[in-house]
């Protein structure tokens, strides 16, 4: 059939229906689009009242603050300026950043650029002495090429008063923030989610860490999430059991069935082995049960031997 043959078919339309029709729907998308540009202009307005109440002489452990490339999860492949912050309150096995679950350091250790030689800032690090530390990475940023600003741990929901007084003094330097977190601590994300773009929660399983983690948090905080932008990635070692991730991809599909999730192999370990392959198809077979968006991912900043 072709298209005069189609329309010949159909009754002819209503020329004034039409017109009635296109008239409401301009009439409603203005209106759509004023609402909406109002909300956003109100947001900016309320993120720049609290960048200027933001408390500049808060201070919270840190370990180290540089530039890199992403290697898990959603934004895999990108490259951040990493804030990582220092204590934590679970203790993976599996644990890559041994060194920020330790005593804080007297001072943070900051890189301007990938490959230069570092400097110091006094830890516990204040609010102002780290937007400083952001503002020299940009400086030398030409390209533009760095993408979005990453709060990581440790555990920096430990600290949520300074996280979002941080947060705070970020938002006009227009990079997306991530936070990344175990998921364990809905109380806390409360406090930041107003100066976050982005949630990555890091779920834990029973059988990796060798106790029970709390589900009923873990919900919470996935609902809460949802008021941002969030993914969950989830640790796999070869300890971890179809009957378990049941239980877990069943938590995350009853708040949000088209949420990302990232099932990351442990990387290697002394304490952690990962699952084999066909073990990890079958894992993301079973999640597509109930999820919509589930990827098997390594942590490819470890192919690149970066931080």
């Amino acid at each position: 059939m072709t298209v005069d043959d189609r329309r010949s078919d159909d009754a002819p339309p209503d020329e004034e229906a039409v017109e009635a029709a296109i008239e409401e729907a301009g009439e409603n998308g203005f209106n759509a689009y004023v609402v909406a540009r109002e909300a956003i202009e109100a947001q900016f307005r309320e993120e720049q009242r609290m960048a200027e109440e933001a408390d500049m002489s808060l201070r919270a452990p840190l370990h180290e603050i540089f530039t890199s490339i992403q290697g898990e999860a959603l934004f895999a492949g990108m490259q951040q300026i990493f804030i990582r912050f220092c204590g934590c309150d679970l203790g993976c096995p599996w644990c890559d950043t041994l060194d920020a679950r330790v005593e804080p350091p007297a001072e943070v250790w900051c890189q301007a650029r990938p490959g230069v030689r570092g400097f110091t800032i006094p830890n516990p690090a204040a609010v102002e002495d780290v937007l400083g530390v952001v503002k020299r990475i940009l400086k030398h940023d030409r390209e533009h090429a760095i993408h979005s600003i990453s709060l990581t741990g440790g555990e920096p929901l430990m600290h949520p008063e300074y996280v979002s007084a941080l947060a705070a003094t970020l938002r006009p330097l227009e990079l997306p923030i991530m936070l990344e977190t175990n998921g364990q601590r809905p109380d806390d994300l409360q406090k930041v989610l107003g100066m976050i773009d982005w949630v990555a929660a890091d779920y834990k399983l029973d059988s990796s860490m060798g106790r029970p983690m709390d589900d009923a948090a873990r919900r919470e905080f996935l609902r809460l999430a949802q008021y941002k932008r969030v993914f969950v990635k989830i640790v796999l070692t070869d300890q971890a059991t179809e009957e378990e991730l049941e239980e877990v991809y069943a938590q995350i599909a009853a708040v949000d069935p088209a949420c990302p999730v990232f099932l990351q192999p442990v990387t290697a370990t002394a304490g952690a082995r990962p699952p084999g392959g066909l073990e990890l198809i079958r894992f993301r077979a079973i999640a597509m049960k109930r999820l919509r968006d589930v990827r098997v991912m390594p942590q490819i900043h470890k192919v690149l031997g970066l931080k």
